[in-house]
């Protein structure tokens, strides 16, 4: 057994190639990456929908967000640094706007729902009310991003963890067909639904919560999620951050040495349909060095009745690569020189085959193929905080177990309530070091737009193929020309 600490924490790329291995000390000392370009998103026009009470909140405090947002006051200041505020003037150099012809109430009157049926009914008819509205805007105005401000008594009727005790138990008719006996209807998650169902409009999405900019719903709002509430500068961060990418900027980049080979990151996961007729469907997600998306929906997997995980046969490996490497053509008008293959289960004699295929065909040499997952294996250390960010645990010489949660030197703390979980990372297909792939991956946990702490425990590749397949499980037609193909559109 061998243990190395990946150190120093891997820096990003900011405006005039300013590096920072923090986000939001970056972008408050550089500006974001793209600033200063004809592409830096400078008029971010918002459509904006929500109850009368979260429209005018959220303006409001919009507004405020112009100006700093102090730090929280704490014994660690670089885990909390203030927001410098969204400007011309400032980090983002750009600027959110709106008028009455982009800002549309709702009025919400449901109740909450006491069946299954029921609650998925309820579901639906209020991303209705949103997606109506939705169209309703882009008559009359183009917008960059429409933000959905939810109303508190909207996330208690359309929120599944607050459902009652009796709905999850639902008792099950004496009369029905046995075969159907043990059958429950999913509950829908409204986050996911409506971020499905506004896909063909081709505009993103931001939705957010009424915490989020009004700490006085902070308490009842943790009783319908049961989690505890960012200070206000870290929601400020996270929320206009995930706006300026949305609206196609490029807040920050990882690093790629000039001598580097052009590399693309392809994530490869799996998800449950909602119709539980094809038990798994693959999706991919394909990644540059700018953090730029671009979505696949493959074919069906299967469940392996020898190792119990999921795979592709030859021809549907083949098809989902095939398909990434010309998505990636058609936005760049080239191939990579370099893949990074990261998948959530191990390889196949057959999956190899595919990629290979697909890979050899664009005269792609240089490929290496990582199986990634969260891992239990834990290690302890005799101190009082758990090991460092960047533990890195060799198990064999190409197997083992990194720590991209932990005890975070900058940070001068564990930020965090529980033990940190892991990385297991089997690099065995692959052509570079262990140690390579792990850096990679390790550097790839700070590409994700919805946080600005850089301490995130999955790399953006398999955190996307999560979030994509959450929203694609509820898209009636998964293979539509209509769907967008960038991962703004789903995060």
């Amino acid at each position: 057994m061998k243990i190395d600490l990946l150190t120093p924490e891997p820096q990003l790329e900011f405006a005039n190639g300013g590096l920072c291995h923090d986000v939001r000390f970056g972008i408050g000392h550089f500006g974001t990456y793209d600033s200063g370009t004809d592409k830096a998103p400078k008029d971010i026009k918002l459509g904006i929908i929500g109850s009368n009470e979260t429209i005018d909140s959220l303006t409001e405090w919009v507004e405020e967000c112009r100006g700093e947002i102090p730090a929280k006051k704490s014994n660690q200041p670089n885990l909390f640094p203030p927001f410098p505020g969204f400007s011309p003037e400032h980090g983002f150099h750009s600027k959110l706007t709106w008028d009455d012809s982009t800002i549309r109430a709702i009025y919400f009157n449901q109740k909450p729902a006491t069946r299954r049926a029921d609650f998925n009914k309820i579901l639906e008819d209020t991303a209705k009310l949103y997606t109506e509205e939705i169209s309703r805007i882009l008559d009359k105005s183009d917008v960059s991003v429409i933000v959905c401000a939810l109303p508190l008594e909207q996330l208690k009727a359309t929120t599944a963890a607050y459902m009652t005790a009796s709905l999850a138990d639902e008792p099950t008719s004496e009369n029905e067909d046995s075969k159907d006996k043990h059958v429950v209807q999913a509950l829908y998650d409204f986050h996911d639904y409506l971020k499905a169902e506004s896909l063909a409009f081709r505009v993103p999405i931001q939705i957010v919560l009424p915490a989020t900019y009004d700490e006085t719903k902070q308490a009842a709002q943790k009783k319908i999620f049961n989690r505890d509430q960012q200070d206000e500068a870290t929601r400020t961060w996270n929320f206009h951050t995930a706006l300026y990418y949305k609206a196609r900027g490029v807040p920050w980049r990882m690093i790629r040495k000039p001598s580097d080979l052009t590399t693309c990151f392809l994530g490869i996961s799996f998800f449950n349909t909602l119709d539980r007729k094809n038990i798994y469907a693959s999706s991919a997600q394909v990644f540059n060095e700018r953090g730029e998306g671009i979505v696949v929906r493959g074919g069906i997997a299967y469940k392996d009745t020898e190792d119990r995980q999921v795979h592709l046969d030859e021809e549907g490996a083949y098809t989902i690569v095939n398909t990434a490497l010309q998505k990636y053509f058609d936005e760049h008008n080239n191939y990579p020189a370099r893949i990074v293959l990261h998948k959530t289960s191990s390889f196949t004699e057959h999956e190899l085959a595919g990629f290979g295929k697909a890979f050899n065909e664009k005269s792609i040499r240089n490929v290496d193929y990582v199986h990634v997952r969260e891992s239990s294996a834990k290690l302890f250390r005799t101190k009082n905080y758990p090991p460092l960010r960047g533990t890195l645990w060799h198990h064999e010489d190409k197997k083992g177990i990194l720590y991209t949660k932990g005890s975070v030197p900058f940070y001068e703390t564990y930020p965090g309530k529980y033990p940190p979980g892991t990385i297991y990372i089997d690099s065995t297909y692959a052509q570079r070091t262990f140690s390579e792939i792990a850096w990679e991956i390790f550097a790839l946990t700070k590409m994700n737009w919805n946080s600005t702490r850089f301490d995130q425990k999955v790399p953006i590749t398999l955190k996307a193929s999560r979030e994509v397949g959450d929203i694609l499980k509820y898209v009636r037609n998964s293979e539509s020309p209509s769907l967008p193909p960038h991962y703004r559109f789903y995060m």
